[in-house]
């Protein structure tokens, strides 16, 4: 990776990383990246009331990491942020071969 690059997006970077650095958060963006989730059954799924689930969503929304559609009085969300994908594909890697190495051991 070239560091002229990566400092130039630094604080995106930081942004984006600040975002997904909370445990409901990924929780949230996993659910999102596989399709769009009604938040009722989204806030089930990550086990928040719907009012937290809310907070969540919020910082998400700031940093463009999700988006939104209405369909009457439901709302729907999704993620379709590629930067979210690759880090979270980069953490299913990680957490994956980790487990597969305890278990094999």
């Amino acid at each position: 990776m070239e560091t002229t690059n990566l400092a130039d997006h630094t604080n995106v970077a930081a942004a984006l990383l600040s975002a997904m650095a909370n445990p409901k958060r990924l929780l949230i963006l996993c659910s999102l990246v596989k399709g769009e989730v009604a938040v009722g059954v989204l806030a089930t799924q990550v086990g928040l009331s719907q009012s937290a689930l809310s907070q969540h969503l919020s910082k998400l929304r700031a940093q463009k990491l999700v988006k939104t559609r209405r369909d009457a009085q439901t709302i729907y969300y999704s993620s379709t942020s590629e930067p979210v994908m690759k880090i979270l594909a980069t953490l299913e890697d990680i957490y994956l071969v980790a487990n597969r190495n305890r278990s094999a051991a």
